[in-house]
């Protein structure tokens, strides 16, 4: 399996032994994998995290979906991981996502964590 260093590695595993009530589940897999890389992960408030990607979008009224925006965390976050996480939220639960994004914006090393995010999601390990 791919990973682009040894944090990147614990920290999945850190984050699977969190989501373990969850597994097994291919989503969450993939999601603890995305979140694992360490720019990513130091952004995320991880000791709160009932669900992997509930800290992406925030609401000013919890009614009203017009409402919704990026938060911060991802927000300010630099464009290849911004789409990684994109990618990974689109891998959990559908949500949008543009690969020519991803594409316009990843350097090799975003590239390999996407492809092996696939190979997660379909089990292709």
């Amino acid at each position: 399996m791919y990973f682009l260093d040894e944090a990147h590695k614990r920290n999945f595993e850190t984050l699977l032994e969190n989501f373990k009530d969850s597994l097994p589940s291919i989503e969450y897999e993939v999601a603890a994998y995305i979140m694992a890389v360490p720019e990513i992960l130091k952004r995320l408030p991880v000791d709160s995290l009932r669900y992997p990607f509930e800290w992406v979008y925030v609401w000013e009224d919890e009614n009203d979906p017009e409402t919704k925006r990026l938060s911060d965390a991802i927000y300010y976050m630099d464009d290849p991981y911004r789409e990684l996480v994109m990618a990974g939220f689109h891998m959990y639960n559908g949500e949008s996502f543009r690969l020519n994004r991803g594409l316009d914006h990843w350097q090799d090393i975003h590239f390999q964590v996407f492809m092996q995010a696939c190979k997660i999601r379909g089990r292709f390990q």
